[in-house]
Parts: structure tokens; sequence; C-alpha cells
């Protein structure tokens, strides 16, 4: 059966989590397991799901997971994220949850046709990130993600508990170009020692795919202008999710992909 094909995709949902509870923690700011509550929204909704190449994270120390966008309406990227975070806590009992990068806020948000103001979103963006001990970034810091400010707050939680990041930010799943930063933050953490694992996401038909490839380090030439370097660090990270990908996902970095392919050998 042909990858990507969707004759008819599931509508992913997002019930409400035990409401007293959950509202309680969320207008007093207490944490709760991400983990936990992740495991809660994927047995209410009970489609196929395949998971590959988990078994390959490490047992016990820190790392990050770099994923691809993908995005559909009835299947959200929280959705995958919520899913990557109960396939991670599954391979890894006992250990710190996966740690979400998130945006600050949220432009053009709407609730059917009422448009949401930016300083709501921004609100709750920061008290889910309390709540879950997720990492939230000034959108503004995005775009520049290497700053001290961003990169000292990462590293402080990649002490503790390893991380993840969806580059993209936007995009339906065909691979696009990360914001410029981006491929220099990553460097960063490669440089510190902890694994990038690229991880893909797409569809066959019905079932959602997940597959994680092993470790990659980002290696960037010496004396090389920032500029470049930050566009090369992202075509690496971005390549290593493309060569997971069936080719029709692999979007603007398809010939890079091609090119690695057919250099490196194809993924295992």
């Amino acid at each position: 059966m042909a990858s990507g094909a969707a004759r008819e995709r599931p509508n992913y949902e997002f019930p409400w989590l035990p409401r007293i509870p959950f509202a309680f923690d969320f207008l007093l700011a207490r944490r709760r397991s991400f983990a936990h509550d992740s495991a809660l929204v994927m047995a209410s909704n009970p489609y196929p799901r395949r998971f590959e190449g988990f078994e390959l994270l490490p047992p016990e120390s820190s790392f990050v997971i770099v994923m691809n966008h993908y995005n559909r309406r009835g299947l959200r990227p929280y959705h995958c994220a919520l899913a990557v975070s109960v396939a991670v806590a599954r391979q890894r009992p006992g250990q710190p949850e996966l740690s979400w990068l998130l945006t600050s806020e949220w432009y053009n948000a709407r609730i059917g046709p009422i448009p949401v103001p930016v300083w709501l979103t921004r609100w709750a963006f920061s008290r889910i990130g309390r709540i879950y001990g997720l990492v939230v970034l000034p959108r503004r810091d995005e775009l520049v993600m290497a700053r001290a400010s961003s990169l000292h707050h990462v590293l402080s939680v990649l002490a503790k508990a390893p991380i993840a990041i969806t580059p993209e930010g936007g995009g339906s799943g065909r691979l696009m170009e990360p914001p410029a930063g981006s491929g220099l933050f990553l460097s960063i953490l490669s440089q510190r020692g902890y694994p990038l694992y690229p991880l893909a996401v797409w569809e066959e038909d019905s079932t959602l795919v997940l597959r994680l490839g092993k470790p990659f380090g980002v290696s960037l030439p010496r004396e090389m202008p920032r500029d470049e370097a930050d566009r090369l660090a992202r075509e690496q990270m971005m390549v290593a999710i493309g060569r997971l990908l069936p080719r029709e996902y692999r979007g603007v970095y398809a010939a890079a992909v091609e090119r690695s392919l057919t250099e490196h050998g194809a993924s295992t």
C-alpha cells in the first residue's frame, strides 16, 4: 500500500482531562505529569499508531529529539507530541519525562469565529509550561535561538531531563526550512555532548507512524560565516529527519536527502 495514502484518516480529538482537578491545577499552576495526561488523551483516541526505533533511546541520560511538524485537520502537531511523550515514558520508566520546547504565544488564534488575543495565548502557554515543566521560549527568540538566555534555559532543563523540538515551527508534514538560528542552536547542544535523535512523523492510511532514527551530531567547518554555518546545520538536522520519511514528505530537502542516501546509504 502506498505511503501517505489517505482514504479515511481519523479525527483525533482533545477530550477534557478530569475537569475539576485539571482546572484547579491550571489556575494554581500546580505541577502535573505531561506523560500521564498524554496517555489519557491517546487512550481516548484509539486509532492505529506505529512506533519504530524508540528502543534506541538511552536508558537514563538526557538527549534531544528533533521532529518534523506534521499537521492536518483532525491531527495536530500536539497530538503527535503527546504520542511521542507516551512512547518515551514507556521506553524509560522511572526516568524524567520528555520536555517539549513551546512557543510563548500564538498569533491569529480563533475559537470558532472569535479571535483570541495574543496576550491570552501568551498567558495560557506560560501557565501550561509551568504545570507541565515545558520549555517556553519567547517567540522573538525563536528567530535567533542561540541567544544566551534561551540557551541557558534549555541547558538547565537538559541537565535533568531530555527535550524535544519541532524546529520548523509550522507546515503540514512536508519538510520546510526552519527559522534562522535554529541550526546554530542545535549545533551548540550537539557540541555539549547531547545526542540528537531525528524523529519522522507521517501517516500511512489511518496509521500514524512515528519513526525514531539513530542519533546524529551537527558537524560544521571552522571559520565558516555564521549565516552559512546556521544554514548548513539546519540542512543536516532536516536531512536526518528526511532520511526516515517516505519520499513524498521530504519537501524542500528532497534533493539533499537523496544525496545523503546515495553517499551514506539508506537509513536502518
